[in-house]
């Protein structure tokens, strides 16, 4: 579909899957491809469920799991996938700064303090188990129009540079559906690159999602979205990747929502 290979395959598990998907981990390395792994302290909603629904699980509260009552789930992970033995980004808690999932900012009480304390506990029971082929991905989401005031900045979120391998950054133009409506990469994602920067890591900073709706123009606007945005992101030194998030869920974030928007990406990727 877009003339290359996928160096980055990523992948979704809530808190319902006891054990790591590790066929789905194996098929990506198969293809040459660094399997992310989003790992979400939730039972995920259907498809019927609005988020609204669902947020309020208070046995996911992050000072649920600081506590240790997920211990064993997140021990057994972690075993597993020590045992497993192969390299693998764990992306925990993403988008930690919004306030759509059960750990998010002010959910069910909330802080960026408690986030930081889970963080830590997670991590130090993958570090018991010995899981060094475990690379940590803390993914904030852009500062933006769907996240709050009250979130604070991205410095607050950051639990250390000890225990995060990879800076991750999700963001999305969202076109009318959205609350800053059409918004182009470089205003989307330059505030949250500049934060990211701010912690001083010199850790690596991946997109770890993006995508962009298709505007009212028969994919002219999301093919010269993809244009600037991949434009944009080769101008920064220290953006090594890019995942673009190829699902028709809340809209069309296709690659292929359009003809032109498929050539547009296939053009984009051809230059990198």
């Amino acid at each position: 579909m877009v003339g290359s290979p996928v160096q980055w395959f990523l992948l979704f598990c809530d808190w319902a899957v006891e054990r790591p998907p590790l066929q789905a981990l194996d098929a990506a390395l198969a293809q040459g491809a660094v399997p992310a792994l989003t790992w979400e302290p939730w039972h995920a909603p259907s498809s019927e469920e609005l988020p609204s629904d669902v947020v309020e699980q208070s046995q996911f509260s992050l000072r649920a799991i600081a506590a240790g009552d997920h211990d064993d789930h997140i021990r057994t992970w972690a075993q597993e996938l020590r045992r497993w033995g192969r390299d693998v980004v764990l992306r925990f808690a993403h988008e930690m700064n919004g306030d759509w999932y059960p750990w998010g900012a002010g959910v069910q009480g909330n802080t960026a303090e408690h986030y930081v304390q889970a963080w830590h506990h997670v991590r130090g029971i993958f570090d018991t188990a010995d899981a060094d082929n475990v690379r940590w991905c803390w993914a904030p989401n852009v500062p933006d129009g769907l996240t709050t005031e009250a979130s604070g900045t991205l410095t607050d979120y950051f639990p250390g540079p000890e225990t995060v391998d990879l800076l991750g950054l999700d963001g999305y133009n969202w076109g009318q559906a959205g609350p800053t409506g059409w918004i182009q990469a470089p205003e989307l994602f330059q505030e949250g690159i500049q934060q990211l920067r701010s912690l001083d890591t010199n850790l690596p900073i991946i997109i770890t999602e993006t995508a962009s709706a298709e505007g009212p123009d028969d994919g002219e606007a999301k093919a010269t979205w993809i244009t600037e945005a991949f434009t944009y992101f080769e101008q920064q030194g220290d953006v090594q990747a890019i995942i673009w998030f190829h699902l028709d869920k809340e809209l069309d974030w296709r690659i292929n929502s359009s003809p032109q928007s498929q050539a547009a990406y296939r053009n984009a990727v051809a230059r990198l």
